[in-house]
């Protein structure tokens, strides 16, 4: 009686060779006469069989699904047979198949001793490869060590080994062929402590956490900017996804944050209508960029500081000195030439008239509301006489009012020698705004001596210069299609400044340079500005 063949994946009672071959084929006469088998090579003839009882009927088992199954069970020993596959379980003496790749680097070919070496090479290159975090908005590039990882290629070497030996015949195959056509690349093993691990996420939070945002102004590209929820790093649940992503050989791994604080929004009703598109009037003066007026410089970006994105609402008044505040060293401001008492001398938050003259002519040419100003002292060297406007915290202010029906926006900027001032707002209202200067009458200044022991006896220097005072007349003229629609005048008065000599005293004291002064510009000149 012949013996039934065992089925596929099944366990069997005897130890059977690993080698399909045609002569086991052909010791199995009842697959060989099935239809679409090859006939089994014939045998010598025997003798006539003796005539048997016929046996009972027996339930009859489909035909065609016994030969599917019977054929694909055949067909996969004869490939596996063909291909000379082992399916066993591996031994010490086995050898990972063909194409499987471990870290990048292919390990087929080699035995259980010759993994360990290539796995801890391919562990301590993986180490330091690029691993990058991530975070909604920023990315940190960082690697598996400098997160406190270590190698740990015992997983990777036994995963290596059973590749194609799962004991399921084709579940194996196709493992063989995916790893021939360098499918099967396997993850280097890590580990790491938890602790220290956490450390470092820790210490990594400055770079990936966000901070929340309000509504703000991108002054340069005159858009405002809606308000930002910042985020917050988990470092615990971010933690069990560093360890899946370096067990898995990820070479990015998405860091799980939370939101951030909600932050005071005062612009926030007004972000979305706001537009500050247009250029509705500019005005720059000049400033010096020498190293002995680096203080004064210094206090230019200081003031101008806090009117940089500065909202004006309809119908709003503002006043500088509330916006700039008091002009102090607590405040950041430095020692600066500056005018006190008709004198220059050396002051607390020295030039920042320039930073008041600048934001008035940019609104005087915006046609913004003058509510109050006053003019210098003196003319100023940087700006035109009449669009000049001092303040000194506490006695002097400048107001400027939005007649506007809709917000307009400061943009403030110094640098390269140029204090600059925009009006921001939706449009311009105005074609044309003129400033127009005359003089009314120049007044003589005075000259007093002082005596300086520091001098030699009989020399002479001038520590300030005279210049002469003015009655002016200050007109803005506001144009819509070349008609003129407002006229407003104001009469300004410049005093006389002082000149003030130093004669010396002492027989040995310094003399002076003998270098002449530059030449005064003259202010005195009629003069119209339009834009």
């Amino acid at each position: 009686m012949s013996q039934t063949a065992p089925r596929a994946g099944s366990p069997a009672r005897t130890k059977a060779p690993r080698r399909a071959s045609a002569r086991s084929l052909a010791a199995a006469p009842e697959l060989a006469e099935l239809p679409g088998l090859p006939a089994a090579p014939e045998a010598a003839p025997a003798a006539e069989p003796a005539p048997q009882p016929v046996a009972a009927p027996r339930r009859r088992i489909p035909v065609l699904a016994l030969v599917e199954s019977l054929a694909m069970a055949i067909g996969a020993v004869a490939v596996a047979g063909v291909l000379g596959l082992e399916l066993a379980a591996p031994t010490a003496d086995d050898r990972v198949i063909p194409g499987v790749r471990l870290g990048g680097r292919d390990v087929g070919g080699l035995t259980a001793g010759e993994l360990p070496t290539v796995a801890e090479e391919a562990v301590l290159a993986a180490l330091d490869r690029k691993l990058v975090l991530a975070a909604p908005g920023v990315e940190v590039e960082t690697t598996a060590r400098a997160l406190g990882a270590v190698p740990a290629p015992e997983t990777a070497i036994a995963a290596a080994l059973r590749v194609g030996r799962s004991g399921d015949l084709l579940t194996d195959l196709r493992a063989r062929d995916r790893a021939l056509r360098g499918e099967i690349d396997l993850s280097v093993g890590f580990r790491f402590k938890e602790d220290e691990a956490l450390a470092r996420l820790l210490a990594l939070a400055p770079e990936v956490e966000r901070p929340s945002l309000p509504t703000r102004f991108d002054m340069e590209n005159r858009r405002v900017l809606p308000a930002q929820r910042g985020t917050r790093l988990s470092a615990y649940d971010s933690l069990s996804t560093v360890a899946v992503g370096l067990a898995s050989g990820a070479e990015r791994i998405d860091l799980v944050t939370l939101p951030g604080p909600e932050v005071q929004d005062p612009w926030a009703s007004l972000a979305e209508g706001l537009d500050i598109g247009t250029v509705i009037a500019a005005f720059e003066t000049p400033y010096s960029t020498e190293a002995n007026y680096a203080d004064r410089a210094y206090n230019l970006k200081i003031g101008a500081a806090p009117l940089d994105g500065y909202v004006l609402l309809p119908g709003a008044t503002m006043s500088f000195n509330q916006v700039v505040g008091d002009r102090t060293g607590e405040a950041g401001f430095r020692y600066a030439p500056g005018i006190a008492d008709g004198e220059t001398i050396d002051t607390v938050g020295g030039g920042i008239c320039q930073i008041s003259s600048t934001l008035y002519g940019a609104a005087f040419f915006a046609g913004l509301d003058l509510v109050h100003s006053r003019p210098h002292s003196r003319p100023s060297a940087y700006v035109d006489m009449g669009l000049d406007s001092t303040v000194v915290y506490g006695h002097v202010d400048m107001k400027l009012r939005n007649p506007f029906d809709f917000p307009v926006v400061f943009h403030t900027r110094v640098a390269a020698g140029k204090v600059r001032v925009e009006v921001l707002g939706a449009r311009k209202v105005y074609d044309e705004v003129a400033f127009e200067r005359q003089v009314q009458e120049v007044l003589p200044f005075n000259t007093i001596v002082r005596s300086d022991s520091s001098l030699a006896s009989g020399a002479e220097t001038v520590s300030q210069r005279g210049m002469r005072g003015f009655k002016v007349v200050r007109s803005r003229k506001l144009y819509k299609e070349r008609d003129v629609v407002k006229t407003e005048s104001w009469d300004l008065f410049y005093p006389p400044t002082t000149e003030i000599v130093r004669r010396g005293t002492n027989p040995r004291g310094a003399r002076p340079d003998g270098k002449k002064l530059p030449p005064l510009r003259d202010p005195a000149r009629e003069l119209r500005i339009v834009q």
